[in-house]
Formats: structure tokens, sequence, C-alpha cells
């Protein structure tokens, strides 16, 4: 038996990439996995794939940005399934081909994609699942967040500034919800996807210099690293640990 049988989870963004892997990991360890997907072919297509492995899913396209499609993806989770124990926000608004640019070059439809996902979406979110989180006894909450983030990346301003909002967001809920047994922690993954590995195509020599701050040589797996962390914070031998970010990287951030 997994350490999260009979669990529910809602993972955002779990078509493909880092929360396609945090979806297969929690599955592995027994958890029901509901998917929150604006992509209607990716979003399907993860959830055959985790009931071939042997557990519950169900897919639902949504659009984080829009509460009521937020709301509605909760209540149907809750009424098909009866309860909700965990919810991921992994759903970003970062898109490959406009991440990296001076400043001054962002525009204001990239701060406002990123807030609204990030942010917003992620709020969204963590409103609708908190009173049936607080009837859970294993009530978890795991925020995507990045490194770039707390780093400081330049020339990533809208994203930076998305992701340490998310990372704001979570301790300050982690500190009312702590009294409800709730957990709330951010965990901020490098992790291979293929839209990371197209990214790194386009700027080469990043790649080189990311691999070299990384202690370990590598980048991550999305399942085995980057999911597995999750799969612990979520479980039962981690219900001390709140309003902690964990950084999933290889040792790429590694300061005090």
């Amino acid at each position: 038996m997994g350490t999260l049988e009979g669990r529910i989870a809602v993972v955002s963004g779990a078509g493909r990439g880092v929360g396609r892997g945090i979806a297969r990991a929690l599955a592995r360890e027994g958890a029901a996995i509901a998917i929150a997907e604006i992509d209607p072919e990716t979003g399907p297509d993860a959830a055959k794939e985790l009931r071939a492995l042997g557990a519950r899913a169900m897919s639902f396209e949504c659009d984080v940005r829009d509460r009521r499609q937020v709301e509605a993806t909760v209540a149907t989770v809750v009424a098909e399934w009866g309860a909700l124990d965990i919810l991921i926000n992994n759903a970003t608004g970062a898109r490959k081909d406009d991440l990296y640019s001076a400043a001054v070059d962002q525009t204001d439809e990239q701060f406002d994609r990123l807030l609204d996902v990030d942010v917003k979406g992620s709020f969204f979110f963590m409103r609708a699942c908190f009173p049936h989180l607080v009837e859970s006894d294993c009530a978890r909450v795991v925020n995507i967040s990045s490194c770039d983030g707390s780093e400081f990346a330049p020339f990533m301003a809208a994203y930076t500034t998305a992701k340490e909002a998310l990372r704001a967001l979570s301790g300050s809920v982690a500190k009312e919800w702590g009294a409800y047994g709730i957990t709330v922690n951010c965990v901020c993954p490098n992790a291979a996807t293929e839209g990371v590995a197209d990214y790194w195509k386009m700027y080469p020599d990043q790649y080189e210099a990311y691999l070299a701050k990384t202690p370990m040589g590598r980048e991550g797996d999305p399942e085995l690293d980057a999911g597995r962390a999750i799969a612990f914070l979520v479980g039962p031998d981690a219900s001390y640990i709140t309003g902690q970010t964990i950084n999933v990287d290889g040792g790429y951030v590694s300061h005090a």
C-alpha cells in the first residue's frame, strides 16, 4: 500500500512536463488524481496514462485564470470522489518564446499572464479547496515556484515576479492554515521536460552555465526527483513541515 492510498489530489497543469511527473509520482503512491489542464488533449492523455498505472484519474479542461472554472472543477472532484486532501498548484503562464528578455522589453501581456496563472490561479484553487481541506486529516498544499525567482534571475522579470509572489502567498497562507492542520509549502524544481529542452536549444550558453553551477551535474527528472519529493511533502511523514521553500534542484541553489 502506498503512502497516499485513499487520498484525493488535484494537480493543475498536469498534462505535461513537471506537473505530469508529479501526477505520476502521487498516483504510484495510491492517490487519486484530478488533472486541471487548459490543454484539451494533454490532460485526458495524462489521465489515461495514470489509469494505466492503476490509479483513479480524471481530467478537467480548466483555465485557472477563470475563478468559475476553478470552482467548478473542485466541486466536481468532491462530488465524484467525496473528498479532497491534496492540492498541487503547478500551472504556469511561462512561455519559452517570451520568457527571456530585457525587463524594459517585457510586455503588459506577459506580466498579466504570469500573474494571472501562477499567482491568481493558485489563489483561486487554494480558496476553492479550503473548505474541503479543513475536513481532511492529511491536508496538504504544494505550490510550484522557481529558484529563478528566489535567485532574482536577470532577463526574466515577469516570471521571477510571479514566482516570488507565489512564495509570499504560500508563506502567508501557511501561517493562517496551520491552525487547521493544513500544510502549505513551495517547491522549486529543476527538471528536464520537453519545454525546458526547447528553451535550452534557444539559449545553449545558459544551459552550459546551469550545468556548471549544479553540483549534481544533471537536470532533474519530473517524476523521480521533483515528483518523489512532493509525494513526501504531501504524505503522512511531512505533517510538521509548512511554510517552507524546498529546492529540488541538484544543489543549484546552495546558500544559507
